[in-house]
C-alpha cells in the first residue's frame, strides 16, 4: 500500500513540475531521452527477473497462451466499443 501510494505521490509530483513550469526549457526536451533510457533500463531488468526464475519458463507455453487469448479478446472488445460507439453517434 505503501509503495502505491508513494507512485501516485511521484506522478503528482511530477504533473506539478510540470504544470508550474518548474523545469527549464532545455531540460523539458532531454525528458524524452530520460524516458526511453528509463524504458529500456526497466524491460532490462524484468527479463532478467523472468530469465532467471525457473518456474516462470517452465509455464511459458501456458503464459504464452493465456497472453495470446487475452491480446485477442481486447482487439476484439475494442474493436466492437468502437463500432458500436460510432454506429450511435452517425446515426444522430
Amino acid at each position: 500500500m505503501i509503495r502505491i501510494l508513494l507512485y501516485v505521490f511521484i506522478i503528482c509530483f511530477g504533473f506539478f513540475l510540470s504544470k508550474y513550469n518548474l523545469i527549464p526549457f532545455k531540460l523539458k526536451n532531454k525528458t524524452g531521452i530520460l524516458q526511453t533510457a528509463s524504458l529500456f533500463f526497466l524491460l532490462s531488468i524484468m527479463g532478467y527477473k523472468i530469465g532467471s526464475d525457473d518456474k516462470i519458463i517452465k509455464e511459458f507455453p501456458t503464459l504464452g497462451l493465456y497472453g495470446l487469448i487475452i491480446a485477442i479478446l481486447s482487439i476484439l472488445g475494442s474493436i466492437l466499443i468502437t463500432r458500436l460507439f460510432f454506429q450511435r453517434r452517425g446515426d444522430k
